[in-house]
Parts: C-alpha cells; structure tokens; sequence
C-alpha cells in the first residue's frame, strides 16, 4: 500500500434524518476537525443505511481552510461497513476529488461511542 500522505481527524457535530424509500434512513452526519495540509475542516458524511444493512454507500461533502489558501472544497462517494462486535464503521472514499484538481483516496473509521472520525489520506492520481 502506498504511504499515507497524512491524516484526518473530526468530531461529531449532529445528524439530520430522512426516510430511504423501501425502508432505512438517509443518514447525514455533521462533523468538524482538521486534516494535514488543509488546515480546519467541515463536512457531511451522508449514509444511506437500510433497514439491517451492515454496509451500504456513503458520500463526503466538505470544505477546508489550508493556511495558504482561502479554503478547498471536497467531494466523494465511497462506502461504509460495519466493524463486526464494534460500535464503529469502515469508510473507504476512493477518489475524494478537490477543487484544486488533486484527487485523494481517504480510508477511515467513524467510533460511533467516542463520537470521531479519523483516518489516513493518500494519492488517487
């Protein structure tokens, strides 16, 4: 695997709901932190999580304030699995493409008891 070229790290925020139709929710899940190299970061996490999913898709929406920029925006789709006996959640976001063309691929976990978001970021391109 190619090395990470650094790390993210969020806290929980809030969560909006509605309803997926055939049953399960649209989960969008608020959270804040910061990012190596992109300063202070927010976004949305939103999960589409049907009824007795353990996995299923996921998107990140975000925007971030690198010192030397005014900020960069954020957008991916990916997935999300269940740690089996945890209260956590794998996200895997293969191609979160930037505003300033750069493409990353994101890998992390969401600790629903701790409430963080936290993972690494590495090169897509």
């Amino acid at each position: 695997m190619a090395e990470a070229l650094g790390e993210f790290s969020h806290r929980h925020v809030g969560n909006s709901f509605s309803t997926l139709a055939g049953g399960g929710l649209l989960v969008n899940s608020t959270w804040e932190g910061t990012a190596t190299g992109f300063g202070n970061v927010f976004g949305s996490l939103i999960f589409e999580v049907a009824d007795g999913a353990t996995g299923g898709k996921v998107q990140w929406l975000g925007q971030a304030f690198p010192p030397d920029s005014e900020f960069v925006n954020g957008t991916g789709d990916g997935t999300w699995s269940k740690v089996e006996g945890a209260h956590r959640w794998r996200i895997t976001l293969p191609a979160l493409v930037l505003s300033t063309g750069n493409v990353l691929r994101c890998e992390g976990e969401v600790d629903l008891e701790s409430r963080t978001f936290s993972g690494q970021m590495y090169s897509a391109g």
